[in-house]
């Protein structure tokens, strides 16, 4: 079998028998001998006028679409990953000048006459140097592709403009720098174990293949390509022992089909078919192809052994080309993000998925092996808090992408996978890499309209390309009226990171929120507690606020009042609390019986930090302050900032309120309901002094009185 295909030369490496080619317009044709089994593609050249025609209209939007990204943090840190410019013809055309010219006048002959008679009688020099194309191609092999691998769910139920959409949305990722590789799940979750390929089902994926194919091919301008036939399965592969995990005995046995292409720039639709150990081919899981392209991708597939593994080298052609980085895991599917019933917008924002795997997936456990008799009841009880719930249930049913099929008992099961084919997939990529859970609709949302007038939405993938953050920070505080409680809308996207381990000293999620200083609950000390490596403490502080801090003074000024610390991973990020007492209660005896609800005792942020390596990206600071406000004080908290802090606009999005202390130096935040109310002294058992009290009163005394521990004595706010 031979296919024709339009590729730079360099595109095939050593896997390929070319026989080059070229049109009268300089395009390299190359002849491709294909193994057994290959798929049939054919690349067709485009017409070089309308390419660039829509390569300029591509530009101009995606510059409108840079010019949109979040914060100039955002811009660079997205430039420093995926800034790697190819160089372009004319780049190739000026080196091949540069080397002619150079042998022309190391020439003697060209000199002999001692005139400059420019290109007139310059001789014809034949050289050994490389041509063109061979340095474009050594010098390209330092720039690796990153890519987003991507499944969509249930394709078959998008109708043709949302898949268009969708294409849109994935080739405009292509410009920004990250390519991509779709696999397309056309399984119910009723019949998603079998491995009957039946020619019904057969044909159904091929036809969605193809509309995709079709659809990518209008707008990336590499084109699309169909495999069918690149992965292998073995029913055997998980009694083989094995250094990586093989989950459903996928494995990629020609990665020849699959690299060159991508590092093209092409798009590959793999459909979830395999060939087994008897060559019949079979229907397996999407969730385990994708797992299969992971360690593919991650240089890690081919490890098993070789009796019988699905992964040896046989059918494999080794350095095609350099493997691309695989920077994401992208999931559409109907259902949308991970529930959450937590939060109010319904799903989880951000997962870290170092910390908070187990408790979700015991939740989505939980939720999925409840009776029905409990799954009516819960939603009867929400649905009856909200008199629209029944209205947007009716309203979403009719939705495209949303069959009332997926809205069933299996949602939460679905949901679990989801979560699990993530964590799966992560945990073989490095820390950099992340995942994305989303609706089909959500991805097929238009960035830049159509329409100059229309007003440009945002679109969470392209979002989270530019950012490589959520949509919406995980630590900002949901209200009610962003989702419809009790409706079955699909959930917002979700976000997940391997993330980093959270230590909270002392653990709120065994002794409860944390609690003022008794003789049973001592307060900690930083510099002698085992638990805290107090130098890389100080280094951290030091790194964040840009400014010495003077030990010593600051352990005394904390002394016996420390209600708490937070550690985010090797100490990227943390939090210093304590409890403070008001000036005008100084000299009462503090209750005999301490409680976090007395003037006495008021919770205080004393320090927030993140090495400024981690500022911006990884969700170190949300990670940090939703443990803060959620768990370790969930009733509420106090501080204060410098006024001119470039970070209070961040305080005050996750506030109740702020305000500027007398002197303008200062700015108190609180995340505490009811601030103008006073204390109940009866509760415990304060004084006519403290009944008059206010929260208010004591927070702004608290606030107003803190020294500052800096080493260069410096009076200013933390």
């Amino acid at each position: 079998m031979f296919i024709w295909s339009k590729a730079p030369a360099r595109g095939l490496g050593k896997a390929t028998k070319k026989l080059p080619k070229r049109d009268d317009s300089g395009n390299i044709f190359t002849k491709i001998q294909c193994a057994p089994l290959t798929t049939s593609a054919t690349y067709v050249r485009r017409s070089s006028s309308s390419a660039k025609e829509r390569q300029r209209a591509e530009r101009q939007q995606l510059t409108r679409l840079l010019k949109e990204s979040p914060g100039k943090r955002d811009a660079r840190n997205f430039l420093k990953q995926f800034d790697a410019p190819k160089k372009g013809k004319a780049a190739i055309a000026a080196k091949a000048r540069e080397v002619v010219s150079e042998n022309i006048h190391n020439d003697s002959g060209s000199l002999r006459t001692g005139v400059n008679l420019g290109d007139l009688y310059k001789p014809t020099v034949f050289t050994r140097e490389p041509l063109p194309e061979e340095e474009y191609q050594a010098e390209e092999k330092d720039e690796p592709v990153h890519m987003a691998l991507v499944k969509l769910r249930q394709p078959q139920t998008l109708d043709d403009r949302t898949l268009g959409d969708i294409a849109l949305t994935l080739s405009q990722m292509a410009q920004l720098g990250l390519s991509t590789a779709v696999v397309l799940d056309c399984d119910h979750d009723a019949d998603a174990h079998t491995t009957e390929l039946t020619l019904e089902y057969g044909n159904m994926v091929r036809e969605q293949a193809l509309r995709l194919v079709a659809a990518l091919e209008d707008y990336n301008e590499p084109g699309a390509l169909l495999v069918e036939d690149a992965l292998g399965y073995s029913p055997l592969a998980n009694d083989i022992p094995s250094t990586v995990q093989v989950r459903g005995g996928v494995e990629v046995q020609h990665n020849y089909l699959l690299l060159p292409p991508i590092d093209d720039g092409v798009i590959p639709v793999i459909t979830p078919f395999a060939y087994d150990t008897n060559l019949k081919k079979v229907r397996v899981q999407a969730d385990d192809v994708l797992l299969a392209l992971v360690r593919e991708f991650a240089g890690l597939a081919g490890q098993t052994g070789s009796n019988g593994s699905v992964g040896g080298a046989l059918y494999k052609t080794k350095d095609v080309v350099e493997r691309p980085i695989l920077d994401r895991i992208i999931i559409l599917d109907p259902l949308g993000g991970i529930p959450s019933e937590k939060r109010a917008d319904g799903a989880h924002v951000f997962v870290n998925l170092e910390a908070e795997y187990r408790d979700i997936k015991k939740e989505l456990q939980q939720l999925s092996s409840a009776t029905p008799d409990d799954k009516t009841q819960r939603s009867t009880s929400l649905s009856s808090s909200n008199p629209f719930s029944k209205f947007v249930e009716e309203e979403i049913a009719s939705l495209p992408g949303t069959p009332a099929q997926q809205i069933g008992n299996s949602a939460p099961i679905r949901h679990l996978k989801n979560l699990e084919v993530v964590e799966r997939g992560l945990k073989l990529l490095p820390p950099s890499s992340s995942g994305l859970v989303l609706t089909p609709l959500e991805a097929a949302r238009k960035a830049i309209p159509d329409d100059a007038r229309t007003s440009p939405a945002k679109n969470p993938l392209l979002h989270n390309v530019l950012t490589d953050k959520p949509m919406t920070s995980s630590s900002l505080p949901t209200t009610p009226t962003s989702r419809f409680l009790g409706s079955t809308a699909p959930n917002p996207a979700t976000f997940f990171k391997k993330g980093i381990p959270l230590t909270m000293i002392p653990d709120p999620r065994i002794h409860g929120p944390w609690q003022p200083p008794s003789a049973t609950n001592p307060s900690i000390e930083l510099a002698d507690d085992p638990r805290i490596n107090f130098p890389k403490l100080v280094d951290l502080i030091d790194d964040s606020f840009r400014r010495k801090l003077h030990p010593q003074n600051y352990l005394d000024r904390i002394r016996g009042r420390v209600a708490g610390i937070i550690i985010a991973g090797d100490y990227e990020g943390g939090a210093i609390c304590t409890w403070e007492t008001p000036a005008s209660l100084h000299g009462l005896s503090p209750p005999s019986r301490p409680s976090p609800d007395s003037p006495y005792y008021i919770p205080y942020l004393d320090k927030f930090a993140v090495l400024t390596s981690s500022q911006g990206s990884g969700g170190v600071s949300d990670i940090v302050w939703a443990a803060l406000t959620r768990t370790c004080f969930p009733d509420g908290v106090v501080w204060r900032s410098r006024t001119s802090n470039p970070v209070n606009k961040w305080y005050q999005e996750r506030s109740k309120g702020m305000w500027n202390l007398p002197g303008d130096q200062w700015t108190m935040f609180w995340t505490t309901q009811g601030v103008e109310k006073r204390w109940s002294a009866e509760k415990w058992g304060g004084t006519q002094k403290e009944k008059d009290l206010r929260r208010w009163d004591a927070y702004v005394d608290v606030c107003s009185g803190i020294e500052p521990s800096w080493a260069d004595g410096i009076q200013r706010a933390d």
